[in-house]
């Protein structure tokens, strides 16, 4: 049989609808619960009916072999699989699958064991990492014994998930982006959208917010398509909004998340989503709610023996606790959690609750236990390179030094955390996020104009074409009547069909509009973040990565004309000594009044730009050495006078040093490093001399 994995996910996921549906018809008719939260009581309810249609069907599982023969009983078993998992039953739906995967590989049918494998991987994903990496293996043994390179895909996918939860984030990138090549070679856009969006989560972990969020936007575009997996997307995308500090975005996913997984029936989606909503409102101090969403999610999630779900739920309700002054009580979550991350060996749930517990310990005022648990988040290299978790790590400690009298380590700290939080959220990242948000809107805008102009062609034969699919769903079905509810649900859509119809025309005139408004917000802020890459925002001028590019162009310009060209690297003299007396504000004015007084002096051919710090280069084309020097000699004391009037008591700390190097003097072929490093030579040579001085480098 071929393996399709995408005939496979529909079959799965018209299983799961269907269930849900008889899910709520059963949980409707069943006995009186609480319904504190209704949705966790669903779950419970759904696990209790799969234990009895398990019983009620058993006595018919010896007969299927004897009527069908082995395909039947593969079939029947992966059937009631299916079951089971739609209803949250995993460990029945395990045992299952076991058992149909085994008669298909006694039947010799690989293409249907490796199917039924990547169902048991999908499930054990969730929760269970050891069975992950089992099967992982058992995919790839398969994989090279029967050439099924879908089953090689999916292998190399599962292998990522466990090496991430283990916090080995470059091998899981590995193993991903091998899944992913596999399943583009393959056509196959639902394994595609899978690495795609693991990958998003693998650059959030590392703080690379724009390449996370692009990576999930095209998820979502492939999972809005195919109609699948769309809640754990949404969910991800809220996540990187949330740690970008963009709220309004961030609740706008999370809703989206919570909203979608709660209409598909999916409570293992829906727990997902609501767990991490409830941790985004502890952040901004929503304590209460943010405890009871964190106490539905652990409720579904102790219904479903999610082990993982339930360490971080834990952890949120703990966090929340701490928030409402309730510290006793959070510390006895908090300690639970730690204990099933360390069982499952998620680093994830080790590090937050270490560093959640160390929290509760400052903030109730023992301060060597909230260092303990401090000092050991940081002895493990795993957990360190989550720099999200690294930026609150640094901020605990800068609290915890201050308590402790040492200012100088307190100092230390606060200046790590601004470094991180301003390499997470620097200006091209939100410009970045907004720019992916505005293709989001127009691919969206797209797909939707595209979709409705397709709906209207093909409703009119699907009316026709319902009534005989229900017709052969209702044979189909005589033996589980589970799937009544779906009919149900099908029937009323054929009669809304007509009127659907004519709201879509409507929508379509709306959609063109959304378009066009999309792409002139592209435009636009395409233009803002081109800017942006090239400028230094302190100055203006060239940044070190344009100044570096538009140099080397100029070098191998001047070379194959066999002209001259001048490279010279100016250093502001006693700079640390004006932050020390001023403040940085003060020497932020020093490089401002500095850079432009040389841009005053400059032609337009000249090239100039902010190299690092107080340190400036300036590329220009010349005749011979007395033409550079004094030009050199023209900038050197047209600074030093536009930056006296800013410290007019201290003159000597307000010059320039020059140093100059000269292409023609360079070893061919003509290197951009060594002309810079022959620069900085001269430079050097300036300072040692005294300072407020031009050099020219001897070649």
């Amino acid at each position: 049989m071929e393996h399709s994995s995408k005939t496979d996910a529909n079959w799965r996921q018209r299983c799961r609808f269907g269930f849900a549906a008889v899910l709520a018809c059963a949980c409707a008719n069943g006995a009186t619960m609480p319904e504190t939260y209704p949705r966790a009581q669903a779950a419970i309810r759904a696990l209790q009916l799969g234990v009895a249609i398990e019983h009620g069907l058993d006595p018919l599982t010896p007969a299927i072999p004897a009527l069908f023969g082995t395909r039947g009983e593969i079939v029947w078993q992966r059937l009631l699989g299916g079951a089971e998992h739609a209803l949250g039953n995993y460990d029945l739906a395990e045992a299952h699958w076991l058992q149909a995967q085994r008669l298909a590989l006694a039947y010799g049918d690989a293409g249907t064991a490796a199917d039924i494998l990547e169902q048991r991987g999908e499930q054990a994903a969730v929760s269970d990492y050891a069975r992950t990496e089992r099967i992982a293996n058992e995919l790839s043994q398969l994989a090279e014994r029967a050439r099924l390179p879908n089953a090689h895909a999916d292998a190399e996918y599962f292998l990522g998930i466990v090496d991430r939860r283990h916090g080995r984030l470059d091998s899981a990138t590995a193993h991903t982006q091998r899944a992913l090549e596999a399943a583009t070679a393959l056509g196959d856009e639902r394994d595609m959208a899978r690495a795609l969006s693991f990958l998003g989560l693998i650059a959030r972990d590392r703080g690379d917010y724009s390449s996370a969020f692009d990576l999930e936007m095209r998820t979502l575009a492939i999972r809005e398509r195919l109609g699948v997996d769309l809640a754990g997307t949404l969910r991800n995308l809220a996540l990187i909004c949330l740690d970008l500090g963009d709220d309004k975005l961030t609740r706008k996913y999370f809703t989206r998340a919570i909203e979608t997984a709660a209409s598909r029936g999916d409570s293992l989606d829906y727990s997902s989503a609501l767990g991490t909503y409830s941790s985004w409102l502890a952040d901004i101090g929503e304590y209460q709610a943010a405890l009871d969403a964190a106490d539905e999610a652990l409720l579904l999630a102790r219904a479903l023996d999610n082990q993982p779900a339930i360490g971080f739920d834990l952890f949120d309700s703990g966090r929340a606790l701490t928030g409402l002054k309730r510290p006793d009580e959070a510390r006895d979550r908090l300690v639970e959690a730690l204990a099933i991350g360390r069982a499952l060996k998620q680093h994830e749930i080790i590090t937050r609750s270490q560093l959640a517990l160390a929290e509760n310990a400052y903030a109730a005022g023992d301060i060597a236990q909230s260092r303990a648990l401090l000092d050991e988040i940081s002895a493990d290299s795993s957990a360190m390179q989550f720099k999200p978790t690294l930026v609150a790590v640094y901020a605990l400690a800068d609290k915890l030094a201050v308590a402790q009298g040492n200012l100088a380590q307190a100092l230390d700290y606060a200046h790590k955390r601004s470094a991180l939080r301003d390499e997470l959220l620097n200006t091209r990242s939100s410009r970045a996020l907004a720019l992916l948000e505005s293709q989001y809107e127009r691919a969206e805008a797209e797909h939707k104009l595209a979709q409705m102009t397709l709906d209207n062609q093909q409703q009119a034969a699907q009316l026709a074409q319902r009534q005989a699919q229900r017709n052969r769903g209702l044979a189909l079905i005589a033996m589980l009547t589970m799937v009544l509810g779906l009919l149900a649900w099908r029937f009323a859509s054929v009669r809304k069909l007509n009127g659907e119809l004519a709201v879509r025309n409507a929508e379509v005139e709306s959609q063109r509009t959304a378009l066009s408004n999309a792409n002139t917000r592209l435009q636009q802020q395409a233009t803002e973040l081109f800017q942006a890459a090239i400028r230094d925002p302190l100055t203006g001028i060239s940044n070190r990565g344009h100044l570096l590019r538009q140099l080397d162009a100029r070098i191998a310009e001047r070379t194959r004309d066999n002209c001259e060209l001048a490279a010279l690297l100016i250093d502001f003299d006693h700079f640390k000594q004006i932050n020390d007396r001023h403040g940085h504000q003060f020497g932020d004015r020093v490089l401002v009044a500095g850079a432009n007084a040389l841009c005053d002096q400059l032609s337009v051919d000249d090239i100039v730009g902010r190299y690092g710090g107080e340190e400036f280069i300036v590329a220009t084309g010349v005749r011979d050495v007395a033409e550079v020097r004094q030009l050199a000699e023209r900038l050197r004391t047209r600074v030093a006078a536009a930056l006296a009037g800013l410290l007019p008591d201290e003159p000597d700390a307000t010059t320039i040093s020059i140093g100059i190097a000269l292409l023609s003097r360079m070893p061919a072929p003509a290197r951009l490093e060594d002309l810079i490093e022959a620069a900085d030579k001269a430079v050097y040579a300036a300072k040692s001399a005294g300072r407020n001085r031009v050099v020219v480098h001897a070649a």
